[in-house]
């Protein structure tokens, strides 16, 4: 029966320490933050593609355009819109619009789909990663429009 006994100790400790090692394998990506809470040491998809972050805006009464919407969006996001010199011409003359009563609180969405709705159907979202800046180009369906308007 002793020998039941030390057999069966080495084999639950063998177990254990094998138990043990796995955990600790399994979770080398996490941090403890709590007792009984862990985070993945990963960038979150929104630190990795800043345009997918979720954002809700009710913009301020002192913005009054689509462009000063659109820049108002963008403060915080780590991009900004691309310089006016190289802006469509047609794009120029939407973000001088007014902002519709309808856009000037925004439900929760992508910062990307943000500035779609901004710029209009119109328009498709150019992203610059590298130098973080955002332009817009006139689609297909609508340049033969944007040129006459541009004359």
């Amino acid at each position: 029966m002793p020998n039941f006994f030390k057999i069966a100790s080495k084999l639950g400790f063998t177990l254990l320490g094998l138990l043990l090692a796995y955990t600790a394998a399994a979770k080398t990506n996490d941090t403890q933050i709590g007792r009984y809470s862990t985070v993945v040491n990963k960038p979150t998809a929104a630190q990795r593609d800043l345009l997918s972050q979720t954002i809700q805006m009710r913009f301020p009464e002192n913005v009054m355009t689509v462009g000063e919407a659109m820049q108002y969006l963008l403060r915080y996001s780590g991009y900004s819109l691309a310089d006016d010199k190289v802006q469509p011409d047609a794009l120029k003359i939407t973000l001088k619009k007014l902002l519709p009563l309808v856009d000037r609180s925004l439900q929760p969405m992508s910062l990307n789909d943000a500035l779609m709705i901004l710029a209009g159907p119109a328009f498709e979202l150019q992203q610059d990663a590298l130098n973080r800046e955002v332009n817009f180009q006139v689609k297909p369906a609508f340049a033969h429009k944007a040129m006459t308007q541009e004359k």
